[in-house]
């Protein structure tokens, strides 16, 4: 097969960086920064925009080492080619129909079903892997196949159901709407994705898959504060909320902040429950009820994934993100009209109906629009120090 139709591609690393730029770093007041944007996982797949070497629709020329791709979640970046399996659509949908299982945890692959076996990958959490058929099962373990087609065991513990559609990969374009990408592979309208993700995975409970966002979400908990990243390694705001949401069943964008096209959207702010997101500048959290939220914060006192509370009498209030909160996004409820942003009255988690604190804000000062090929998309705050929230 041609370099030319291979279209496609695996991670085939156990943790991928997607940079937002051909450079992976650049020069800032502050110093030289990274470009990360994100991270693609073991086993994930993307769509390869242009190949190593080749020169972007934009006309950007790339590093022979580095390609332009999109992940299946819509997500635009370039990523070194020695991190990916590149293959063709006949070759990736054989792959995408295998059984697929994922690492519920950090988790070794090993030669053999027992704990003294050869390690020949250490994953992380959200890592894919195909599951194999065993006529003679082992106890406790499962049979597993790699992207570079080896086979080896894993502790069947550690494995979670894959609960999420890969299958926009193959119909995401230019002009095209990422919901409407996604519903055209599945063969649905855009407003049925959600109902049968929930119809699938959680017997149509609105209530179960809340419950779901929120323990998937406490998963994390004490992971490191990692920009762009995705894993148990590292993980930023965004990588947070749309990994646990992605985990559930449902694809929300990756990056900070409400965007037509994707399920999320705002709602009146004394409508929030449990699961709902809640937007700052520059960052974003995961309602948990009673007041309580999850977040990965790159604040100095914390630098990880923490609970905090909007209640003031709560010890785990933070006065700072209560006043710059903007919007809360749901995938349920009525969308809230755009409105001038305020901060709560004094004492209350939430303004009274009828006040006015929902805001579709301009870019921020310091906040940058790169346009990729599916329109212009605000990746990240060059000033990063509000995403330190």
């Amino acid at each position: 097969m041609g370099a030319g139709t291979m279209n496609f591609a695996i991670f085939a690393r156990p943790v991928v960086t997607i940079y937002d730029l051909t450079e992976t770093t650049k020069e800032s007041d502050a110093g030289v920064i990274s470009t990360i944007g994100d991270e693609g996982l073991y086993g994930q797949v993307c769509q390869v925009r242009t190949a190593p070497g080749g020169v972007t629709a934009e006309g950007v020329p790339l590093p022979e080492e580095m390609a332009e791709v999109v992940s299946f979640y819509g997500y635009h970046g370039y990523v070194f080619a020695s991190e990916l399996r590149f293959c063709g659509e006949a070759e990736l949908r054989s792959y995408l129909a295998a059984e697929w299982v994922m690492a519920g945890r950090a988790t070794d692959v090993l030669t053999l079903p027992k704990v003294q076996g050869v390690r020949l990958l250490e994953l992380e959490r959200g890592a894919l892997l195909r599951r194999l058929p065993e006529e003679a099962p082992h106890d406790g373990w499962a049979l597993v196949r790699l992207v570079d087609g080896r086979t080896g065991y894993v502790r069947a513990v550690a494995l979670e159901p894959v609960r999420w559609p890969m299958t926009a990969v193959f119909t995401q374009q230019a002009g095209r709407r990422f919901d409407e990408a996604l519903a055209l592979a599945e063969g649905c309208r855009p407003e049925e994705l959600v109902p049968r993700a929930l119809d699938r995975w959680y017997g149509g409970s609105e209530e179960a898959f809340r419950n779901a966002l929120a323990e998937q979400a406490k998963r994390y908990l004490g992971t490191e504060y990692r920009w762009g990243g995705k894993s148990g390694r590292g993980i930023d705001c965004s990588g947070l909320v749309s990994s646990a949401y992605m985990q559930c069943g449902v694809l929300i964008y990756r990056d900070a902040r409400l965007v037509e096209g994707w399920p999320m959207h705002e709602i009146p702010k004394e409508q929030v429950r449990r699961g709902d997101a809640l937007y700052f500048p520059g960052h974003i959290a995961l309602y948990l009820g009673e007041g309580r939220y999850i977040h990965s914060t790159g604040a100095a006192g914390s630098g990880g994934v923490v609970l905090n509370s909007l209640d003031p009498d709560d010890p785990l209030y933070r006065e700072d993100l209560v006043k710059s909160l903007y919007a809360v996004g749901s995938l349920f409820g009525t969308r809230s009209v755009s409105l001038h942003l305020s901060a709560p009255p004094k004492g209350a988690l939430w303004a009274k109906p009828g006040t006015r604190h929902g805001l579709s804000r301009p870019l921020l000062q310091g906040e940058v629009a790169l346009r990729s090929n599916d329109g212009e998309v605000v990746r990240r705050n060059d000033n990063r120090k509000d995403y330190d929230l």
